[in-house]
């Protein structure tokens, strides 16, 4: 399996709306599908307003989106998270004057051989679900700015998302390692910005930004950051534990001995 796929947003149409899957069942990540998307200025959604069997959530890279979600319009910029549960219909589209890159993904993935999507008529309304905060900003300003990692959590139970834990990690400038360690749950990670390097079971890998790594449940795993600036990346678990205490999410692990 490739744990580290590196997204090159230069091969990517400049002048049309594009998706490329990075990791699903065919890649294997049973989990989830893994999407990068750019959107053009002027460009937006070709199957026009549609629905999922599964959550989908998009993570804004660069750029400013456009989304319809039931019957309401919405605009995220970078660093913001956007949550569209199952079911509900929805489009995105690019207004303004530079291209909008996104990561996403569509958790959990349907069943193998049933749709991914399917078209809705436009003409009927939904109403968005009142309640549901559909656009998540980071608060950078609850990241750590000294040699502390830290995490802000955008996505999870407690906040209305059943499917996913999605949080941004702050890895500061430093050589120090994270322990060697397993889960229960897979793990992904986007690099944002930064460069993380990690071991993914006998193996050590970097990773740049734009830069996607799969971490199935069972393998076992560290990442830690030796370059001279702070390394920023999403951290997913799929599906999120339903133990709440934190400490047994990560089972420490020796190989070799």
């Amino acid at each position: 399996m490739q744990y580290v796929r590196t997204v090159d947003l230069s091969a990517f149409s400049a002048t049309e709306f594009e998706s490329r899957v990075f990791a699903d069942r065919g890649s294997g990540l049973d989990s989830c599908i893994c999407i990068v998307t750019r959107v053009p200025p002027g460009k937006g959604t070709p199957q026009g307003l549609h629905v999922h069997p599964a959550d989908q959530l998009y993570f804004i890279l660069s750029g400013r989106m456009s989304v319809q979600i039931g019957d309401r319009e919405l605009t995220a910029g970078p660093k913001q998270l956007v949550y569209i549960p199952a079911g509900l219909p929805h489009r995105n589209w690019n207004a303004g004057a530079e291209d909008e890159v996104h990561f996403e993904w569509i958790v959990p993935q349907p069943p193998a051989g049933e749709p991914v999507y399917t078209t809705v008529d436009a003409t009927k309304t939904v109403a968005a679900p009142a309640g549901v905060a559909f656009v998540r900003p980071l608060d950078e300003s609850r990241l750590a700015a000294d040699d502390r990692w830290s995490q802000v959590v955008l996505a999870d139970r407690a906040s209305g998302v059943s499917s996913v834990s999605v949080g941004v990690f702050r890895v500061p400038p430093s050589v120090r390692l994270g322990r060697l360690h397993v889960h229960r749950f897979d793990q992904i990670y986007y690099v944002i910005s930064g460069r993380m390097r990690l071991q993914v079971g006998l193996e050590e890998y970097t990773a740049g930004p734009n830069t996607l790594v799969i971490l199935p449940a069972g393998m076992p795993h560290r990442n830690w950051n030796e370059g001279p600036e702070a390394e920023l990346h999403l951290n997913l678990r799929v599906p999120e534990p339903e133990d709440p205490d934190v400490r047994t999410w990560d089972l420490p692990v020796r190989i070799g001995e």
